[in-house]
């Protein structure tokens, strides 16, 4: 009993001593002292009692006082509790207790209700978590109801897994780590599995600097920057004091993503989950925005949540103090996607970046990746304690997903049946998905990527949605602003018949609900790449398809690379009867291919959206549609649209494919001299050019072609080396100063005519507007060029221009302007390293 009394908040002591000043004039004096010192502690937890209080306190005459104290206590509480569940409050700062037996003193000890027993649904994790966190989760913004299983296996862990990590923390109660290890296939809920326990660390660590609870990260910062603070002679007022310079001064979580747009991704759920905490906020960074706007906003905001890309994280970290101070005390790390940063050549800045947070043991690390490579193993031995958890979330035989979509490929015999059989596919597509159709076309290059846009806005009338298709495109042209919007109209479309254009900036990890089938035009980089791009498809367990076009000098990679893969081959002439059969089926019952009827929630999506009370009109397929994609009268539709086609589009096309497959000699098991003839023939039979573009010796010996390479190929010279028809001279070049990948050349994150074999660009992006920027020739992002972002900046926070909320400080990303810091404002005071 006497134990409960000094754990008494003020308000609770309050209570007690205008009760006992009712029987006992000593009591009240006794109760009024307690209550004065209460007020100099801000743990707000009454002192030890002294011997003289024990004696008086258990005495017989205040017995029947300290009853009533009791029962009042526990009825306050009760009230209490309900009180800051409506507002909002964390349902972890006011334990529940059992009415207090009135039989005697140590039986009326209060005792905790145990919380709920966890299961699959989200609803189970109240009381694991603090009230605002699954508030979020179970009613606004997600009102999620089940987990998935990687979220089921972590969140589980909690509240033991989101502990403060001090000087004296011990292992959680099964004896092993916090650190963990998860294997998950992607698409499976992984985002909400690391945010939540992220969250949930802050939030305690934050509770605990006002009780006195310092990490070791935060001892040595407090060391360093405040080496004559006495925490215990703080009064209340004190340490809320110490607790804003904790949340201003130290990074919560980091976590690490591979690619603007998952960055982005990540971000935006992070500030939907904080919807409910009245302080906690994201920052984000990434290259292509100002450089100059990130730092503001760090300086204006609090670094709770972190999520960047590897490139232009380090480069802040090496210029900028008050970054590097922060990160020196960061709790949680967060390496998301940690097979695709391996794969993209991160693996030095991920080390590099590592220095600057505190070592093992003295923060949390979570590494989420779908594969556990040898290389994955030694990133998780350099990141991750010895005794972390490995949790595998990927059921026997169904290691990666991608094996279990059906999966087809077709080798065309000429270039001139590559555009007509990518509209079969997308024809087909539509037909067999009616009001559920949504293509993503991956081509390898920029170039590539900008003319199959343009032929399918030419030739979009064919298809059976015809107009009706919604087109969108996405590559390292277009500036960063672009790109979040188009990547999330597209997530968001439900027209029913809809085409992402793309490079391989949405190969990794972004999420684009619904997708029936990814169609990739061309080789990928690699296997992984190509992995990762129908990765796009039959996420969650939905269903989806699969389909790789090659031309006749690309099928080495089907053999060599995918060999181990479930890849049927599938001819053009099988896939023109299999459509023939849905164009017949439809003209003779059309109403069997209409479009099923909205959902509430695609209903409710869509009001929202237009904020009108219409609903969109169903999608309706056009016919007659038997013998439309006939090889020749798809051919005869096609020729004018494709007659029209820019010449200098073609040979930029050529130039960039080039480029691309020169470096892929080893996975197509060819020679530089195929590739080179193969691409000619290309411009003339696809892109209708009059006449093989020419390539001069001078130029192909840059590329590497050796004598006998050359040897009965093309000879001659081209003025610099730069490609140019055969009528032409010394003009026509690739890239910028006429040079192939030359300055201002196309050197994009999609690999356009650079000469970089087997090597992707930093942050999926290009050097000025893409996603990344650390491209060769651009290490550092500090410059008007380097910045990106086009004319207009995205901001994430309630003040800024395109913001995702319009909340100022809750949770928002800042805002802010264009201009550098200054060398000192008032928002640098209490900030360490400023």
């Amino acid at each position: 009993m006497l134990a409960s009394i000094r754990r008494l908040p003020l308000r609770q002591a309050s209570v007690a001593a205008e009760c006992l000043s009712s029987s006992s004039r000593s009591s009240s004096r006794l109760f009024s002292q307690i209550r004065a010192s209460s007020i100099a502690s801000t743990s707000r937890a009454l002192p030890v009692c002294s011997p003289r209080a024990t004696s008086l306190l258990s005495s017989a005459s205040t017995q029947a006082s300290i009853s009533r104290v009791f029962s009042t206590y526990t009825t306050l509480r009760e009230q209490e509790r309900e009180q800051q569940l409506e507002e909002g409050a964390q349902a972890s700062a006011v334990p529940e207790l059992q009415p207090a037996d009135q039989s005697g003193p140590e039986s009326r000890e209060p005792t905790y209700k145990p919380p709920r027993v966890k299961d699959s649904t989200f609803d189970s994790m109240k009381g694991h978590i603090s009230y605002p966190t699954w508030k979020a989760l179970t009613v606004k913004p997600f009102g999620y109801k089940d987990m998935s299983l990687v979220q089921e296996k972590v969140l589980h862990l909690l509240p033991e897994l989101a502990e403060n990590l001090t000087k004296d923390s011990a292992p959680m109660e099964d004896g092993r780590g916090r650190d963990l290890l998860v294997k998950a296939k992607t698409g499976t809920g992984k985002t909400i599995a690391f945010l939540v326990p992220a969250i949930e660390a802050r939030v305690k660590a934050i509770a605990g600097v006002q009780r006195g609870h310092f990490s070791p990260a935060w001892t040595k910062m407090l060391e360093r920057h405040r080496p004559d603070l006495d925490f215990a002679s703080l009064d209340k007022h004190g340490r809320v004091g110490i607790a804003k310079q904790f949340t201003q001064n130290t990074v919560g979580t980091l976590i690490l993503s591979p690619t603007r747009e998952l960055a982005t991704q990540i971000a935006t759920e992070a500030q939907k989950l904080l919807m409910h905490h009245d302080d906690l906020q994201v920052q984000l960074l990434v290259g292509g925005a100002s450089r100059n706007h990130q730092i503001n906003d760090w300086r204006r905001g609090r670094p709770d949540i972190i999520v960047a890309t590897p490139g232009r994280l380090l480069d802040l970290l090496k210029d900028v103090g008050m970054m590097k101070e922060a990160m020196s005390a960061c709790q949680t790390l967060v390496l998301d996607e940690a097979d695709t940063l391996l794969e993209m050549g991160f693996r030095d800045d991920l080390k590099a970046i590592l220095d600057f947070l505190p070592p093992k043991g003295e923060r949390q690390t979570m590494l989420f990746s779908a594969t556990v490579s040898p290389e994955i193993r030694s990133i998780a031995r350099a990141s991750l304690e010895k005794d972390h958890r490995f949790i595998d979330c990927v059921p026997a035989g169904e290691d990666n997903v991608h094996k279990h979509i059906p999966q087809y490929c077709t080798v065309l015999n000429s270039a001139d049946e590559q555009i007509p059989h990518v509209l079969r596919l997308i024809a087909h597509d539509q037909l067999a998905n009616p009001g559920k159709s949504k293509v993503i076309v991956f081509a390898p290059t920029t170039k590539m990527t900008q003319m199959l846009a343009e032929v399918l806005k030419d030739t979009q009338k064919i298809l059976p949605a015809g107009r009706s298709t919604a087109l969108y495109e996405i590559h390292s042209k277009k500036d960063q602003n672009q790109r979040f919007k188009v990547s999330d109209r597209f997530r968001k479309d439900q027209s029913g018949a809809s085409i992402l254009i793309t490079s391989d900036v949405s190969a990794r990890g972004v999420d684009y609900p619904g997708t029936s089938r990814v169609i990739q035009v061309g080789i990928p980089s690699n296997k992984d790449q190509y992995i990762h791009r129908i990765g796009r498809t039959g996420r969650a367990g939905a269903e989806g398809r699969a389909d790789l076009v090659l031309l006749n000098w690309e099928q080495g990679f089907l053999h060599f690379q995918l060999d181990d893969l479930p890849v049927q081959k599938l001819s053009v002439d099988e896939m023109t009867g299999e459509l023939q059969q849905l164009c017949e089926k439809f003209d003779e019952s059309p109403d069997e291919f209409e479009a099923p009827p909205l959902t509430q929630e695609q209903k409710r999506a869509f009001r929202a959206k237009r904020g009108a009370r219409e609903l969109p009109k169903q999608l309706k397929l056009k016919g007659p549609l038997s013998g439309r994609y006939e090889v020749e009268r798809l051919n005869d539709e096609l020729e004018q649209s494709l007659a029209e086609l820019d010449p200098d589009m073609v040979r930029e096309v050529f130039g960039s494919q080039l480029g691309f497959y020169m470096g892929r000699v080893p996975e197509l098991r060819t020679t530089k001299s195929s590739i080179l003839q193969g691409l000619k023939q290309w411009a003339v039979q696809a892109g209708k050019m009059e006449r093989e573009p020419f390539v001069g010796d001078d130029f192909l010996r840059k590329l590497g072609f050796s004598s006998k390479d050359l040897h009965g190929g093309d000879s001659g010279r081209s003025g610099r080396g730069r490609f140019s028809n055969r009528d032409g001279g010394g003009g026509g070049g690739f890239g910028g100063r006429g040079g192939f990948g030359g300055r201002g050349g196309d050197r994009g994150g999609d690999r356009d005519g650079g000469f970089r074999p087997r090597s992707f660009d930093r942050d999926s992006g290009s050097g000025g507007g893409g996603f990344g920027g650390r491209d060769r020739g651009e290490r550092s992002f500090g410059g008007a060029r380097r910045e990106g972002g086009g004319s207009g900046e995205r901001s994430f926070g309630g003040r800024g221009r395109d913001s995702f909320s319009d909340r100022p400080r809750r949770g928002g990303f800042g805002g802010g302007s264009d201009r550098g810091p200054s060398r000192f404002s008032r928002r640098d005071e209490g900030r360490f390293g400023a």
